[in-house]
C-alpha cells in the first residue's frame, strides 16, 4: 500500500479547545493507516505544535495530549510515514498532511534539487510541501503544486490561524466537510464525524481549495478538470462501512454489490458468509437477494489489523492468516457462499481461507467477489503490486477457481459495479480492471 491514509482537520469559531476532537477524528480514521499517526494544533499564542507517533492513535496519544491544546488543528493516520510534517517558509510556519500518491515524485525531486532545494526524506509529503512553499501564498502554492504533480491526493495545511484543505482535480481521494455549532471539520471519511456530533455539509469538490478560519469555511479556488475518477475501491473495501462518500453510503454500496452477484450468479447453498470485515456488506446483500441465510463462518479477531493495508506482502500474508477464526460448529457439512471484496494473488484464499473451511468439514465452497477481476496495478497508490502478482492477469476465472480450490467462483461485472455504485463508468476509475489509464 502507498499513502491511502486518513486526514482530519477542525476549527472552532469560539476558540474552544479541539484537541480531543482531533484525537478522536484521527482515531476514527485508523482503518486507513495503522503504522503512524500524528496531530498538530495552534492555540493562537505561540508556535504550531506537532507530535507524531509510530503505532495506533489511541494507545499512543490517549495519555500524550498535554501541550497540544488549541482551537484549530489537523490529524493524520498513515501506512507509510510520520505526518503531519512541519516547515517554515516565506509564508510562515505550517504543518501539512495528505493522503495519496505522487506518481512523478522522482522527476519532481530532481527538478527541485536543481533549483537548490535539499531533502530530509524522499517522502511524497515533503515534495508536496516544498512545491506549495513556492507559491506567493498558500492558495497559489496549492495551485502550483497541483499543476506540477501527477497523482492523487487530499490534503490539509495548518497555519497560524487558518486551515487549507484541497482534493485532487480528479477527486480520486475522498474528502468531506462537516459542521457542529460554530465548528467546521474536514475528514477523509464521514465516519470520523458520527460520534463527534458533526453533521455532513458536503464533499469537497474536485480541485476545490477551501480556506477554514474561526469555525467557518469558504471556497477560494477551484482547479478545473475535464473528468473525475472516483476510486470505487473506497466503497468496495477501503472506507469504513459507516461512511458516506460523494453522497453514497459505503454500507449500501456493498449490499448492492452483493445483491448484483446473487442476481447474476445464483447458487444452491445453505449459508452466505463473509470474509470480514469488508466482505460483510457484500454477503448481506447476497443473502437478502438470494434468500439464503447469512451467518458467520469466520470471525475476525478483535486485535488483528487489516491485512490489505500492511506495508509488505509478507506482513499482509501473516496478518491474513492470523486474523480470521473459523466457527467449526456452524459449517460442517454445509454448502457455503463466501463473499469477499477482491482476489489479488489468490494465495490468501487458497492457502488460508479454503484450507480452514475444508479442514472444518465444509461440503461446498462458492466464492463471490464484489469487484471485477484485478488485472493491473493502481497507479494512484491503492496498491503497489505488479501485474505478475495479480492472479487475473495470466489466469482465466476458471483457472483461478481451480487454483484456489473452490466449487464455483464469480466476480461482479464492470457494468454491475457501476450500477451498484450509481455512477457512470466514465466517472469511476476502472484502470485496475481494464488496464486502461485515464490521465
Amino acid at each position: 500500500m502507498k499513502s491511502n491514509c486518513g486526514v482530519f482537520a477542525i476549527s472552532s469559531g469560539k476558540g474552544n479547545d479541539v484537541i480531543d476532537d482531533i484525537f478522536l477524528g484521527a482515531f476514527y480514521l485508523q482503518h486507513r493507516g495503522q503504522q503512524y499517526c500524528g496531530l498538530s494544533t495552534f492555540n493562537g499564542k505561540g508556535e504550531l505544535k506537532i507530535r507524531t507517533h509510530r503505532g495506533l492513535v489511541r494507545p499512543t496519544f490517549e495519555d500524550d495530549l498535554k501541550g497540544l491544546e488549541g482551537y484549530i488543528g489537523i490529524g493524520h493516520t498513515s501506512l507509510k510515514d510520520r505526518q503531519p510534517i512541519k516547515l517554515d517558509s516565506k509564508m510562515g510556519e505550517f504543518t501539512i498532511c495528505f493522503s495519496g500518491n505522487v506518481i512523478n515524485k522522482d522527476e519532481l525531486i530532481t527538478n527541485l534539487k536543481q533549483q537548490g532545494h535539499s531533502f530530509y526524506t524522499d517522502s511524497d509529503i515533503e515534495v508536496i510541501a516544498k512545491l506549495i512553499a513556492q507559491g506567493d501564498d498558500f492558495v497559489s502554492g496549492i495551485e502550483h503544486m497541483s499543476k506540477q504533480l501527477h497523482g492523487a491526493f487530499s490534503l490539509a495545511i495548518l497555519t497560524k490561524g487558518k486551515i487549507y484543505v484541497t482534493r485532487d482535480k480528479h477527486a480520486f481521494r475522498p474528502l468531506i466537510i462537516g459542521k457542529r455549532d460554530h465548528t467546521v471539520a474536514v475528514a477523509s471519511e464521514s465516519c470520523a464525524f458520527n460520534n463527534l456530533g458533526i453533521s455532513i455539509v458536503r464533499d469537497v469538490e474536485p480541485g476545490e481549495i477551501i480556506e477554514i478560519e474561526n469555525g467557518d469555511f469558504k471556497t477560494v479556488k477551484v482547479i478545473p478538470s475535464p473528468f473525475t475518477q472516483y476510486c470505487s475501491f473506497e466503497w468496495i473495501y477501503t472506507a469504513n462501512a459507516a461512511s458516506i462518500i460523494d453522497g453514497f453510503s459505503v454500507d449500501m454500496a456493498r449490499e448492492r454489490l452483493g445483491a448484483a452477484l446473487a442476481k447474476r450468479y445464483p447458487v444452491e447453498a445453505d449459508v452466505v458468509a463473509a470474509v470480514p470485515n469488508s466482505g460483510i456488506g457484500h454477503a448481506l446483500g447476497f443473502s437478502h437477494e438470494s434468500k439464503i441465510p447469512f451467518d458467520n463462518v469466520f470471525l475476525k479477531y478483535d486485535y488483528a489489523s487489516r491485512s490489505y493495508t500492511q506495508a509488505t506482502q509478507e506482513a499482509r500474508d501473516r496478518e491474513a492468516k492470523l486474523k480470521l477464526i473459523p466457527i467449526s460448529e456452524k459449517i460442517k457439512g454445509k454448502r457455503v457462499v463466501l463473499c469477499d471484496d477482491s482476489i489479488v494473488r489468490g494465495t490468501q484464499m487458497k492457502n488460508d481461507l479454503v484450507v480452514k473451511l475444508r479442514n472444518n468439514g465444509v461440503k461446498e465452497i462458492h466464492v463471490r467477489i464484489a469487484c471485477p477481476p484485478l488485472r493491473a496495478p493502481c497507479m494512484y497508490g491503492v496498491a503497489t503490486r505488479s501485474k505478475k502478482e495479480l492472479a487475473a492477469t495470466d489466469k482465466t476465472i476458471e483457472e483461478i477457481r481451480k487454483y484456489i480450490g473452490v466449487d464455483s467462483l464469480a466476480y461482479n461485472t464492470l457494468d454491475d459495479l457501476g450500477q451498484a455504485l450509481g455512477f457512470p463508468l466514465d466517472q469511476i476509475c476502472t484502470s485496475c480492471w481494464t488496464d486502461k489509464y485515464k490521465v
